[in-house]
């Protein structure tokens, strides 16, 4: 049987083997990414089950003080946080955030590889178009890792899990799902261990591949730090005429992004102080050597040790090197955090990225494996509440308006809706009127789950541009909006976000709207009433797909492609081949309207618009703060909705209602048309229920 030290195959290797080579070095690129990208909505879900309330205040401003929304979210100092968390669910959610934002890293680092050997990687493997976004990879029957392994073919036991019956499924934190995490993330020794004896042969393949094609499925890694041992070993081929396949395939020219050792004024400091997290303007030799530190730094925070030449297993499990850890001082200033009255305080972004369980600093010396295994300690204490369990506990009609108050809660804004008007809203989701069948409450469950989907698949689009279009900016803050909508499912029913419910597909010749009541579609219009068009949920701008699609509040320079951070100025009548129109004589309006923007990543964000969404603090093009300004109007007219600007413009200020906004500039249009607009519509549920974007 060959083994890794056959060293002729990749070191003298016969060049006519290089086409299908580089084909497998593509095909395992990629299946870093599927694997990286697979953990995160996986991990999400369950991170979101955890129990608990948070207040919206990041924007350093006091506008909903006292308030309080399902979901817990980082905390400093766990256990002394608002009333009703306790500190064992504040404690897992950090754990659990933490592990979620490296796999971020992960993700990152795995595509900047991709492109830096000229390969485009694809975010929409897992969750294709074609079967409406759904994530069919995780399901209660299936039993598959996504090229790693099928825990079909591993032993009753290895190590600390049990392996009979394990299901790769979403499900909220309890003990078996801990398992599933604790498999993931196996050290190489017990990955080994695990696999029966009868099914050995199909693990762990050695480079080069005996008997593989292109096209056909890549051979079952074992464990995922065996994968990245297989793209190191690739990488490392040279053949017998003095070519090398890294040479061959590297470009110092290649597009490569970072969010998170890019330095701007919001974002002063590098998190990784003493790793790079990119590959360009390099010399081959050299980029080899860092794309190596990338893949050891990604192996190094999960299963705790990096890869040599050939990984050397051990029992003990390494702690993390210093060069694969973030900086807290960089985290505390990258992140700040605000109190309930928008007054500075500790960073709790940065203290659980770089606390450890117990509640001591480790600033992230503690590997995903290890991370696991204290969380199961908690499970076993049983201290641990998720949504499930306070649903139970509580019964129908869970919620009060003192669940959502704390310190400082106050109506004095009566446009807002109060703690009772809210807890109602959450109540009648759960438990509708007159729905003696379930009808009602299947519907909206399904709805709520067609919202989760569509919100991921409002990133992993946009991914899939990201790191091929330099003009594409990345959507990481619709990250935590993809968080509330996945939180608010558990709270709401206390079931799972089920993310193999697609999303409804698009009919090409039909105009869509963002948010209740603001659909410009006469031809055919949808309900009134209905919160927004089922086919078009987003969390951000940026990720939003086409015209009239905006929402949320976060004011738009007309002409800038944006996604919840960095922007890029895209002249008009060019951005994405959508019409838009040349600047109009005299001062156009500088911003767009939500509900009304005239391409994708024109608008806002956060499809519906929560009904407690205020216009926060912004600034012009220049960072000059602003108290108000104009939003220009458009229009869609059928039949081929080409964008068509209006007269006019909407005037808008900070503390002003997003929807009033929206339905000031869809009335406008309406009228524009010789129409009578209609009446506006009482808030739905689910506007009234969901939390505002900060």
């Amino acid at each position: 049987m060959k083994t890794q030290a056959d060293k002729k195959d990749l070191f003298d290797r016969d060049p006519k083997h290089f086409p299908t080579d580089k084909k497998a070095v593509e095909a395992i690129v990629q299946a870093c990414v599927n694997v990286e990208l697979f953990t995160i909505p996986l991990y999400m879900t369950t991170l979101y089950s955890i129990q608990g309330m948070h207040q919206i205040n990041s924007s350093g401003t006091a506008m909903y003080k006292g308030k309080l929304w399902p979901g817990l979210a980082p905390t400093f100092r766990p256990g002394s946080g608002h009333k009703g968390n306790i500190a064992e669910n504040e404690k897992a959610f950090n754990t659990i955030f933490s592990v979620f934002i490296e796999e971020m890293l992960h993700l990152q680092l795995a595509s900047n590889v991709a492109t830096a050997l000229q390969i485009k990687p694809k975010f929409t493997l897992l969750s294709p178009k074609d079967k409406d976004f759904a994530w069919q990879c995780y399901n209660a029957e299936s039993t598959v890792l996504p090229g790693i392994v099928d825990f079909k073919d591993c032993k009753d036991w290895s190590g600390d899990v049990e392996y009979q019956g394990l299901k790769v499924k979403l499900d909220d934190l309890n003990y078996r799902q801990n398992d599933l995490f604790l498999a993931i993330e196996a050290p190489e020794l017990e990955c080994k261990d695990r696999i029966k004896e009868s099914e050995q042969h199909n693990y762990f393949p050695i480079v080069p591949f005996d008997k593989w094609a292109p096209g056909t499925p890549l051979p079952m890694f074992g464990s995922i730090g065996h994968m990245y041992q297989c793209l190191w070993d690739y990488m490392d081929v040279e053949y017998s005429d003095g070519t090398k396949l890294f040479d061959k395939m590297y470009s110092s020219y290649s597009l490569q992004q970072d969010l998170f050792n890019t330095v701007s004024k919001g974002h002063p400091y590098k998190e990784f102080q003493e790793l790079a997290t990119t590959v360009s303007g390099l010399t081959s030799d050299r980029a080899k050597e860092i794309i190596f530190k990338l893949i050891c730094a990604i192996t190094d925070q999960g299963e705790g040790a990096g890869i040599s030449k050939n990984i050397r297993p051990s029992n003990l499990l390494q702690k993390i090197q210093p060069v694969n850890q973030a900086d807290y001082e960089a985290l505390k200033a990258d992140y700040p955090s605000y109190n309930d009255e928008g007054k500075p305080a500790p960073s709790s972004h940065a203290y659980a990225r770089a606390a450890h369980q117990d509640g001591t600093f480790d600033n992230g010396s503690h590997d995903h494996y290890e991370r696991f295994m204290e969380i199961r300690k908690d499970i076993e204490s049983g201290k641990i509440k998720t949504w499930p369990t306070w649903h139970k506990e509580k019964g129908l009609n869970a919620w009060t308006a003192d669940d959502l108050k704390t310190t400082g809660y106050n109506e004095d804004n009566k446009n807002l809706p109060t703690a009772a008007e809210i807890a109602a809203a959450l109540n009648r989701l759960n438990n509708p009127d007159n729905d003696p069948d379930g009808k009602k409450r299947k519907a909206t469950y399904k709805q709520f789950c067609e919202i989760a989907t569509g919100a991921i698949a409002g990133i992993t689009t946009v991914l899939d541009q990201f790191w091929a279009d330099s003009s594409v900016a990345f959507p990481f803050p619709s990250m935590g909006g993809s968080g509330d909508r996945l939180m608010m499912c558990w709270a709401v029913f206390g079931q799972l976000p089920d993310l193999s419910v697609g999303i409804q597909p698009r009919v090409s010749s039909k105009l869509y709207h963002a948010c209740q009541g603001l659909d410009l579609n006469t031809v055919d219009p949808d309900d009134p009433n209905v919160c927004a068009s089922p086919e078009v949920y987003h969390n951000c701008r940026g990720s939003n797909s086409c015209k009239a699609e905006g929402g949320c509040g976060f004011v738009q320079l007309v002409g800038q492609s944006k996604s919840c951070g960095a922007s890029s100025q895209i002249p008009r009548g060019s951005a994405n081949g959508c019409n838009i129109p040349p600047p109009t004589p005299g001062n156009p309006a500088p911003y767009s309207a939500p509900g009304d923007n005239m391409c994708g990543s024109f608008g806002g964000c956060a499809v519906p618009i929560s009904a407690s969404q205020i216009y926060p603090p912004f600034t012009d093009a220049n960072n000059k703060p602003l108290t108000g300004s104009t939003m220009e109007l458009n229009d869609f007219p059928a039949p081929d909705f080409k964008t068509t600007k209006l007269d006019g413009d909407v005037p808008f200020k900070v503390g002003d209602f997003v929807y009033d906004i929206a339905w000031d500039a869809y009335t406008k249009v309406i009228e524009s048309r010789k129409q009578t607009p209609p009446a506006k519509p009482t808030p739905s549920d689910i506007r009234v229920a969901f939390p505002p974007s900060t």
